[in-house]
């Protein structure tokens, strides 16, 4: 899947400079610097620290609290554009609903393959299961948002030279039920992620995808700080409303405008509300609302709490 738009221009800086005139001296071209190799081996032997160091300090559930907790898995390694997009939704949610604590990052990226555990099945296996231990799994909520390239039913894991098996709609759902958690909102920013709404859908969840099943989305340049699913839902739509139902007509809105002005086939993100799961998000939302009017009675914040 390829979500970014390719510049046209020359392989590197030589092809540009004209040739010497006889009798000058020609610059010479510093080639770029090489990339100092990964040690596969150890990366592969440090995922169990890692994912320990990431999970240890993960609160307890609070009794008779709908707690959330949140989880984000970056799937490509080579666009920087997802590193940037996990790392700002955690933000957003340890701060505005309530995460802090209760939060995992999954990435994989050559600037943080010591910091953070990958993104790969086993690690979202592990992760959930050590998470659904620290939650009521029939009380709490998670949030789950996985963002990379795609095709249908596939979502891309891609870290070369490491080799792992890419997420299928499939291997995701049969994860998700080996955690036990009953209360599922699950956004993926893909290509092509409304295929995977039929695995994924049940009563007790919310799917929220960025393109339709036979869709491409956009905005995953590597220089990009979002998506454009990332940016219009995450950055601007929740930083409006405590809503996830609420704000994904305002992202999808936004994102069909943004594809108008660029002549882009639309994307046309997709959304499931499962029957069960409104009620329990509602709880999610007035315990969010209460909180932000604590707050803001003691001048602790400014976001909006719609």
């Amino acid at each position: 899947c390829i979500r970014d738009r390719v510049m046209g221009g020359p392989a590197n800086a030589a092809d540009e400079k004209p040739a010497a005139k006889p009798g000058t001296q020609s610059i010479k071209i510093q080639p770029p610097p090489v990339k100092k190799r990964l040690n596969v081996e150890k990366i592969y032997y440090s995922q169990f620290g890692l994912m320990t160091i990431a999970t240890r300090r993960l609160a307890h559930q609070r009794p008779n609290t709908p707690d959330l907790y949140f989880m984000a898995f970056g799937g490509d390694a080579h666009q920087d554009v997802f590193l940037r997009e996990v790392q700002s939704v955690r933000k957003l949610f340890d701060d505005r609903f309530d995460t802090k604590g209760r939060s995992v990052l999954l990435i994989n990226n050559p600037k943080t393959v010591t910091k953070f555990p990958l993104a790969n099945s086993h690690n979202l296996l592990a992760g959930l299961d050590r998470m659904s231990g620290m939650m009521d799994v029939d009380e709490d909520v998670l949030f789950l948002f996985l963002t990379s390239h795609g095709t249908p039913d596939v979502l891309s894991v891609n870290f070369k030279p490491l080799r792992m098996n890419d997420l299928t709609a499939k291997n995701l759902k049969f994860v998700l039920d080996r955690s036990r958690v009953k209360w599922r909102v699950i956004v993926v920013s893909a290509c092509y992620s409304g295929s995977f709404i039929d695995d994924l859908k049940d009563e007790n969840s919310l799917i929220i995808t960025a393109a339709r099943g036979d869709r491409v989305s956009f905005g995953c340049s590597h220089e990009n700080e979002w998506t454009y699913f990332g940016r219009a839902y995450f950055d601007q739509a929740l930083r409006g409303t405590f809503s996830f139902i609420d704000a994904f007509p305002r992202a999808a809105k936004t994102v069909g405008k943004w594809e108008k002005e660029q002549k882009l086939e639309p994307s046309e993100p997709q959304i499931h509300i499962g029957a069960a799961i409104k009620p329990k998000l509602r709880e999610i939302e007035a315990r969010l609302k209460k909180r932000y009017k604590s707050a803001k009675a003691g001048g602790g914040t400014k976001t909006s709490p719609q």
